[in-house]
Parts: structure tokens; C-alpha cells; sequence
């Protein structure tokens, strides 16, 4: 994230003449990108507007800043393939894990790991629990679900049925979140034979067409922005076997376009008895982007910063600790939960992703309801919360996209554990006009993902001020979609006009144009990180960092340091 200094900071830059030109480089930088806002523009939002109390807030409260670490039940995948990261209009990150033969194998024995290593932890007295009560639910959750007892019965089952019992409980841990994909072969075919075959033969050299034609296979699920020359040879195979007037039932057709999809897809999608059959676990998060805005035909949208194609990269300059992925940032704005950074700015400055990044608080923050200024302390009755960490799902930040800090931790946890896989992950960044639009549970109906989180508020120096909208379903929507969405009778939303994008290279472009798309309100689930103290050492010291970025790189395909966890 980019920071602005104020003059009340005196940063060591300044002490030397190189380090302070450092500084004035920076300031033009930002200065030229549009990224330095006046107080004015900072402000923004309604004064006038606050918030309707009457139900919990989408957030975490907290004192001051903590250490924390993950107690949610979202699985993990060391495959960095496997992981698909979507940005898009509406603010919302899609974030998909296709589950693997490992994924599933491994899902009940990395929960027991974790919960292993916590437990060890805290009896060892290396850590001590506060704030609030997430573990006591994870450990509940376990127990309830019985996840000790799946992951002992994995050697007695044969692996389909383990792997359905898998799936089954990682359902029922994460409601709404897990798909099982089952779409027949024959009516993906069907499709992609109508489509190669309007396709002439000097028009697949374009690069356009050929992306276009490669991801039709599976709408959402090929996401492909380059193509390798194996998948080159097989494309035009299936598109001349289109053309040359047979069916799509063909059986070279059928044997040519199976070939595809798995090089397409890494075998991730394999064929079972004339499906695709798989499960998924989708994740719908809201964030906060550029504090800007575009003009895009009647629309004012937030900007998103930079767009198209940007993988996760290590952090090589900072205040940090440098050279892995997960950096975790000395200060403490960022509630020492680790970012994922995809371009570095300039100097020491990266756009990542991050934790909410601002704290709003309960004594000053005049959108926030009375009925959320004055609560008790989970861990503590006693004594009063004094923090909130919501994220603004809308123009929020100076270059990062901001993540509500349970779901950063959760985001996090999804991804490979070592920092080598992490540089693997391609994150796609749409245009900020440019919506989602993906069949989430592969019924056939593709919907404009969305979430049920409707807050947004502007700020002054990393302090929210005002609110951007009302906090409920209709009048947040009317700010984010504005004369865009319609309701059907049952209430259901409907998005007038969806703009697509495509990924050609590294840039996202524009690409079709859908009418009245359903609007996919996928829940929003409370966030699940727990509160500690370190024992060992101070949480902010080399040790504490280390021992707190090792902490959430446990799981089942990675060696973790158990000196860096004190537990050796």
C-alpha cells in the first residue's frame, strides 16, 4: 500500500540527502499516477448518513492491534494452479479453489494439523489467547464435525468414498461455499462445436479469436491469457474436426475436445462417466480499491488501480522482514496479517493485498449506530471494545486492495504455504466497468457474482469520516450499480447490462456485452481469526515476525520450522 506522509511522521529518509530525494521521488510518482488525493477528495461520502444498528457489523472488534491467526475451515491448496482470483465491478474478490484428489485427501488431516499446533501452543505457553473467543469455536467446530474422526478413517475407506465424506464436511464447515460441479460433457461440447465451427480457419490465427475460442470449452473455468503451442495444435485440431461437417457427438470431435479441456485445465477438470465432476470451494470477498473514480458511459465506478493479469511477486524492499510473499508489515495499521503483493510502486512502496488497513473507531467514527460503539469484550466483559475493522467496499485506498482482515487471514490460508508457490498465483484484474459473470454451481445459468455486504464510507488520513451509503441491501446497491440493476418480484436482482472482460496477454480488455444477468448474493461469513499474545519473545521482533508468518504456512505438503515455532 502507498502511504501518505504527514508532518507529524519524521521517517529516517530523511536524515540523508539520497534517502530524502527517495522521498520527493516517491511524492512525483504519486503526484503523476493521480494517487495523492486532497483532503476534499479524500472526504467524500454523506455526512448525514448513519448506519442502520439494528443487526451485528460485518467486522472484527479489537482493541488495539494483536497478533492473530486463522480459525476458519476453508481448505488449502499447494497447488498454485489450483487457485483462481478474480476482481471485478461490484468490488468484490472471487476467489475459487478447484478441488484436487489431494486437496480433498488432505482437507480433514491439515484441519487436525492446525488445531494440533494451536493446542501444542498454548499448552507449551508459547502463545496466550485474547480479545475473543474464535479458537474456542474452531475447537467446538472440530469436535462437532468430527474431523478427527474423518481424518483416522482415511486408511480404512477406499478414496472415492473418503474423498465424498471430505467434501461433505467441508460443506457443512463452510455453508454456501462449497459447489460440487457436475456438468455433462455432451452439453459442453455441443456449445464449443457451434462455436468453433463459426469460426473460418485463417481467422483462428488471431489471437483474440483463438483465446476466445480456447476459453469457450468452459466458460469461467479456462481462464487462459496465453496459449502454449501443445494447446495451439489441439485447438485447431477440434476446430478443423468443427468444420469439416461432422457432429459434435464425432467420436474424434469428442476424443479431440476431451484432450483439450485437460490440457486447458491441467487435468483439473477431469471426465468421469460422461461429467465433469468436481468440487469447488468459491469464496465471494468485498474489498476496497483506488480511492478514484472513472467515468464509464452514465456510471461513475471506482477504479481499480491497475488491471489485467498481475502475479503475486516477494517483497524485496520494505521495512519488513524481505524476500518471501507473505510479508508482514511493521506497522501496525495492517494488524500484523500478512500481504500478498503484486506490483512494486516505487522505493519501498508495493499495491497488495491487505487487511482492512484502517481501524474505525467506536468513540469518533459518527456513521457508525450507537448499538455498535458500546460493546463488551468477548474475552474481557469488563471492558469495552474500542476498534472495529470494517473494509470500505468501495474507493478506499492509495493503490491496494483491501480485504476485511478475517478474510485476508482466510485468503492467506487458501493459498500454497511457501513463498516460492505463492509466486506462481496470477491474480486477474477486470476492467472496473467489466463484471464476474460465472456459473458458481454449474447448473448451466451463468450469474454476476455478488456479496451481501453493504458498507462503504470515506476517510481522512486513514480515518473513516463519512458513509458513501446506507447500510442496507437497496440503497448500497443503488450507489455501487446505480440505474444498472432491477428487481424481479420476488426481489431478486437482476444487473441490466454485464460487460465481460477478456484476458489477452497480461491486459484485461473488453470483451462481450450481456443483458438482464442474475445477480448472484453469495452470504457473507463471519470472520474467523483469533486474537493472541506471544510468549517467547516480542510479537514485533525478528522472532515474533517469523513465528507469526511460520504459524500460518502450517498444513499438510509443508515442512514447517518448529524452532521458528518454539516447539523445538
Amino acid at each position: 500500500m502507498i502511504i501518505l506522509l504527514s508532518k507529524k511522521m519524521k521517517p529516517v529518509m530523511l536524515q540523508k540527502r539520497h534517502k530524502k530525494a527517495t522521498l520527493y521521488l516517491h511524492l512525483l510518482f504519486m503526484l503523476l499516477t493521480g494517487l495523492i488525493l486532497t483532503p476534499a477528495a479524500q472526504a467524500g461520502g454523506d455526512p448525514s448518513i448513519v448506519w442502520d444498528g439494528s443487526k451485528p457489523p460485518q467486522g472484527v472488534y479489537f482493541y488495539w492491534y494483536e497478533l492473530s491467526f486463522y480459525t476458519g475451515f476453508a481448505p488449502r491448496t499447494q497447488n498454485p494452479a489450483r487457485a483462481h482470483i478474480q476482481l471485478s465491478r461490484g468490488n468484490q474478490l472471487r476467489v475459487t479453489l478447484v478441488m484436487g484428489p489431494d486437496e480433498l485427501d488432505d482437507y480433514a488431516e491439515d484441519l487436525v494439523l492446525r488445531h494440533e499446533t494451536y493446542r501444542k501452543l498454548l499448552d507449551k505457553g508459547i502463545i496466550k489467547l485474547s480479545v475473543n473467543k474464535a479458537y474456542e469455536r474452531f475447537a467446538e467446530a472440530m469436535e462437532t464435525n468430527r474431523v478427527v474422526e474423518l481424518a483416522t478413517s482415511r486408511a480404512s475407506l477406499d478414496p472415492d468414498t473418503y474423498r465424498q465424506k471430505s467434501a461433505a464436511v467441508m460443506a457443512a464447515l463452510n455453508p454456501g461455499r462449497v459447489f460440487p460441479i457436475r456438468i455433462p460433457v455432451n452439453r459442453i461440447l455441443s456449445t464449443w462445436h457451434q462455436h468453433l465451427a463459426g469460426i473460418q480457419e485463417q481467422d483462428l490465427t488471431d489471437t483474440v479469436v483463438r483465446l476466445d475460442a480456447a476459453n469457450a470449452i468452459l466458460p469461467g473455468r479456462v481462464n487462459l491469457y496465453t496459449l502454449t503451442p501443445e494447446q495451439i495444435v489441439l485447438l485447431e485440431a477440434a476446430a478443423t474436426l468443427a468444420r469439416s461437417g461432422g457432429g459434435a457427438d464425432d467420436p474424434a470431435f469428442t476424443a479431440k475436445a476431451e484432450e483439450f479441456l485437460q490440457a486447458a485445465t491441467q487435468g483439473h477438470y477431469p471426465v468421469k462417466d460422461g461429467n465433469i465432476d468436481v468440487v469447488e470451494f468459491t469464496s465471494i470477498i468485498p474489498v476496497g480499491t483506488l480511492q478514484s473514480t472513472i467515468k464509464y458511459k452514465q456510471w461513475t465506478l471506482t477504479s481499480f488501480g491497475v488491471t489485467g493479469i498481475w502475479k503475486l511477486i516477494p517483497r524485496k524492499e520494505g521495512r519488513g522482514q524481505l524476500g518471501m510473499v507473505d510479508y508482514l508489515s511493521p506497522n501496525p495499521g495492517y494488524g500484523y496479517i500478512p500481504l500478498l503483493q503484486y506490483q512494486h510502486a516505487t522505493g519501498i512502496y508495493y499495491n497488495a493485498f491487505h487487511s482492512a488497513g484502517v481501524r474505525t473507531q467506536l468513540n469518533a467514527a459518527r456513521f457508525l449506530p450507537k448499538e455498535w460503539r458500546h460493546v463488551a469484550g468477548e474475552r474481557n466483559p469488563k471492558k469495552n471494545y474500542q476498534n472495529l475493522w470494517l473494509v470500505s467496499r468501495g474507493p478506499a485506498s492509495h493503490g491496494c486492495t483491501r480485504l476485511p482482515s478475517g478474510s485476508m487471514s482466510e485468503l492467506r490460508h487458501m493459498l500454497p504455504s511457501s513463498s516460492d508457490l505463492l509466486e506462481k498465483v496470477a491474480t486477474y484484474r477486470n476492467l472496473p466497468q467489466c463484471y464476474d459473470l460465472f456459473d458458481i454451481d454449474g447448473n448451466g445459468t451463468p450469474e454476476v457474482m455478488g456479496v451481501q455486504y453493504y458498507l462503504a464510507f470515506a476517510g481522512v488520513k486513514h480515518t473513516p469520516t463519512n458513509a458513501y451509503a446506507q447500510n442496507n441491501r437497496k440503497d448500497f446497491y443503488g450507489w455501487m450499480y446505480g440505474d444498472n440493476i432491477s428487481y424481479n418480484s420476488d426481489d431478486s436482482a437482476v444487473i441490466k447490462e454485464t460487460l465481460t472482460c477478456r484476458f489477452v496477454g497480461k491486459k484485461a480488455k473488453e470483451a462481450q456485452t450481456f443483458q438482464n444477468q442474475p445477480l448472484y448474493e453469495a452470504e457473507f461469513p463471519p470472520e474467523a481469526i483469533q486474537f493472541y499474545q506471544l510468549k517467547p519473545t516480542a510479537f514485533n521482533s525478528p522472532g515474533g515476525y517469523t513465528f507469526n508468518r511460520e504459524l500460518r504456512r502450517i498444513g499438510i505438503g509443508y515442512d514447517a520450522d518448529m524452532k521458528r515455532l518454539y516447539l523445538k
